[in-house]
Formats: C-alpha cells, sequence, structure tokens
C-alpha cells in the first residue's frame, strides 16, 4: 500500500510539474505576434497583421477575465475551464484566419480578387459575433480602418468565421 501512495505521489508530481511547464496557446500566439509588431526590421504590413492578433487576443483575454471575476455568477471548475479553453481555441483560430487571409490575398493576382477576399474575410468577421459585444467602437476599429488589412471585428467567433471562409474561398 505504501508503495501505491509513493508511485500515485510521484505519478501527480510529474503531471503537475507537466501542466506547469505548458503555456496556455493564447500567450505564446500573444507573445509571438508581439514580437513581430514590435520588431522595426519587419515588414509593416507583416507588424500591422501582428499588431492586429496582439489587440485580438487582448480582446479575448479582457473578455475572459470579466467572466471570470463576474460577481453574479458561482463558476465552477468545469465552467472556469470551459472559459479557458474557449481562450486558447479563439486565440488558436483567429490565428489560423489571419494566416489564412494574408495568404490568400498575397496569392491573389488581380485587385478585383484582392478586393473579393477582402470581402469574404470582412464579411465573416461582423457575421460571427462571440460576445455580442455592444461597445462597437471598440470591437470594430480594425473593421473601420482602411490603414490595416486585417479588417476585422475583434468580437468575431473565430471557429465560425473560419469555416464560413474556407467554404466561400472552396466555391
Amino acid at each position: 500500500m505504501k508503495n501505491k501512495i509513493i508511485a500515485l505521489s510521484f505519478l501527480l508530481a510529474s503531471v503537475l510539474t507537466v501542466n506547469a511547464q505548458q503555456e496556455r496557446v493564447s500567450k505564446q500566439l500573444y507573445a509571438s505576434a508581439y514580437k513581430i509588431a514590435t520588431d522595426s526590421k519587419e515588414d509593416v504590413n507583416v507588424r500591422k497583421a501582428a499588431s492586429f492578433k496582439v489587440d485580438a487576443i487582448t480582446y479575448l483575454n479582457t473578455r475572459t477575465l470579466s467572466a471570470l471575476v463576474d460577481t453574479t455568477k458561482q463558476l465552477s471548475t468545469k465552467d472556469i475551464a470551459h472559459l479557458n479553453a474557449q481562450l486558447d481555441s479563439m486565440a488558436y483560430y483567429m490565428h489560423e484566419y489571419v494566416n489564412l487571409f494574408t495568404k490568400e490575398y498575397a496569392r491573389a493576382d488581380k485587385q478585383k480578387r484582392k478586393e473579393q477576399i477582402l470581402k469574404i474575410f470582412r464579411d465573416a468577421s461582423i457575421n460571427h459575433p462571440l460576445y455580442n459585444d455592444p461597445d462597437k467602437n471598440l470591437v470594430l476599429v480594425y473593421f473601420n480602418s482602411e490603414d490595416y488589412l486585417t479588417q476585422f471585428s475583434l468580437d468575431t467567433d473565430w471557429i465560425k468565421a473560419l469555416a464560413e471562409v474556407k467554404k466561400k474561398l472552396a466555391e
């Protein structure tokens, strides 16, 4: 019995160590995007796309944190795990969304096709809100900015938006 307890203790300690060493997906993507956004040697459009990623992840983090500290709701550990998993999923799919947009936009050989691609991605981001945030000045800051190619809403369900653009690109 004593050996089983010792073995279980070592197993638990190793699992906790591995979990502590694994960084959250959202933090990894944020750190990577921030590094690019602040690198003056990078192309300005690459930096702008990275800045969008930084701001989108910051927005997702803020909304997740707001849900976690909401004192009107009693969150279970399962609810907290769900919110954290949603944060990581949304950050990952946003990253994939921006990368796919960048790839498709760069591949377009004519201005008309570039405009079509931008419209497909813009529309998908605005058509799939995640939080239905009433602060339109905040969530549409990039959407309404012609200075950035990433003219997407920050309040986006990136999983649904990515599915929509993939479907439309395949048509």
